[in-house]
This record gives structure tokens, C-alpha cells and sequence, in this order.
């Protein structure tokens, strides 16, 4: 039997109760099915959300990892440069001792030097004065064809003797003795006017001068065991008559004059 209208319009009608419950089950079975795709696609787009976010967090934490590579690049590098850094400065101090080092070596050396010059100016000096400084001593010259006996007054010096005066040591009052010669060279001799026996038992004193106006004496003491000799000592003087010291010659022992 075909539809009626009512039938169309009107379908849970004329549907028996089995049909009914049958189309309510599907109807529910479609809305059931319906949600489970709803669930399944926010699900879906929940986890796709999840994983999105997890790809982000990975790249996130790789370029985190990267930046502290980087850091640690950075961290090596600034550790090798303080390392050069102190190498260089380690290098500065050897290089500062070294210059000290070498500094204080000229400086020694300067100073050594220095002395050396002093050293040798007064060696120069003393040659000089040496070559320019009389020596006069008195020697018995013994009797010859000519004459006898005699004492005469000799230059063993290499320097000229000027101003020569002699005079006895022991009278009172002083009295002079006559020299030949008041100017003797280097290896001159003069004549000395005083006895074999006056000489030796009052002993003298010879005054004199250098070319280069320094003033000398001779002492002459009598000697016991000679009756005819005495003990003679040459010596520089000041102008007052006084003995004059030579000044000290670096590294050379002084020595009185005689």
C-alpha cells in the first residue's frame, strides 16, 4: 500500500514502534558518531597543537644549545685571550728584569770605566810628576888623580832641581853650606863645601825646587855604622816646609816618597 500524504509528512506516525526505536537508535548512533568526529578533530588539533609546540620547544632549546655553544666559544676564547694576556705580561716582566738586568750591567760597566779613567789619569799624572820631580841626594865620591875625597851633590832625579840651599842640621845657629850649583839637571853633580867629618856628624838639609814649582827636601841624619855616611830621605813639601803626602792612586798602595 503506497504513502499517503499524512504519511510524508508526518513519518514517526505511521512507523511502527520497532521502526521508531530503530531510528532513534540511528539517529543517536549518527549523533554519537557525529561528536566522536568532533572530539577526534579537536583531539587531532590538540595533539597537532601539542606537536607544533614541541617542534617549537625543540627548535627553542637547539638554539638555546646553540647560544650556549656560543657561550661557551666566547668563554674558551676570552679564557686563551687572559691566557695570552698573561703570557705577554709574564713576558713584559722578563723583558723589564732583563733591561733592568742590562741596565745595571752598564751602569757597573759605566762605573768601572770610570775608574779605569780615574785610574789611569792618575797613573798619567804620576808618571808626569815623576818625570818633572828632582831627586837630590848626597854621595862621598872617593879621591881621584884630580881631587880627593869629597861629598858631592847629585840629581837621581828626572826632573830639574832649582833654588838648591843646603844648610847644617845640628848648630845652632843655623848655618848654610855652600853648593857649587844652584840648578842641577837630571844626572848633574855640584860640589858641596863641608868637611869629611862636619857633614856626617851634623847632618843637613837640602832645599830645592821642581820645574813645576813643587818644593823638595833632603834629610840627611848620621849613621853609626859608616862615620863618613848618614841616612838620607827625599820628600815633597808644602810651602811651609811641611811633609806633603801624594794623593792616593786608586787600587795602588801609597808610598812616602824617598
Amino acid at each position: 500500500m503506497a504513502p499517503t500524504l499524512y504519511q510524508f509528512e508526518h513519518p514517526w506516525h505511521w512507523l511502527t514502534s520497532g521502526q521508531n526505536a530503530t531510528a532513534i537508535a540511528v539517529l543517536i548512533s549518527f549523533i554519537v558518531s557525529l561528536v566522536t568526529i568532533i572530539v577526534l578533530i579537536r583531539t587531532f588539533v590538540a595533539v597537532n597543537r601539542q606537536a607544533v609546540a614541541a617542534d617549537r620547544q625543540a627548535i627553542a632549546a637547539e638554539e638555546q644549545a646553540k647560544v650556549a655553544r656560543k657561550q661557551t666559544e666566547v668563554a674558551e676564547e676570552q679564557r686563551l685571550l687572559a691566557e695570552r694576556a698573561t703570557a705577554a705580561a709574564e713576558e713584559q716582566v722578563k723583558a723589564s728584569s732583563a733591561a733592568t738586568a742590562v741596565s745595571e750591567a752598564q751602569r757597573v760597566a759605566a762605573e768601572q770605566n770610570a775608574k779605569a779613567a780615574q785610574f789611569q789619569g792618575e797613573l798619567i799624572r804620576h808618571q808626569l810628576l815623576a818625570q818633572l820631580r828632582p831627586i837630590l841626594v848626597v854621595r862621598l865620591e872617593l879621591a881621584t888623580p884630580n881631587h880627593g875625597d869629597r861629598y858631592v851633590l847629585q840629581n837621581h832625579g828626572q826632573g830639574v832641581a832649582s833654588e838648591i840651599s843646603a844648610i847644617f842640621r845640628r848648630v845652632t845657629p843655623l848655618e848654610a853650606i855652600q853648593v857649587s850649583q844652584t840648578i842641577l839637571g837630571p844626572q848633574q853633580d855640584a860640589d858641596i863645601s863641608a868637611s869629611l867629618t862636619t857633614l856626617p856628624e851634623r847632618g843637613f838639609q837640602i832645599r830645592y825646587k821642581s820645574q813645576d814649582g813643587r818644593n823638595f827636601v833632603t834629610y840627611a841624619e848620621p849613621w853609626d855604622k859608616n862615620p863618613k855616611g848618614f841616612q838620607q830621605v827625599t820628600m815633597e813639601t808644602n810651602d811651609n816646609g811641611g811633609w806633603k803626602a801624594d794623593p792616593a792612586i786608586p787600587g795602588v798602595p801609597q808610598e812616602n816618597p824617598s
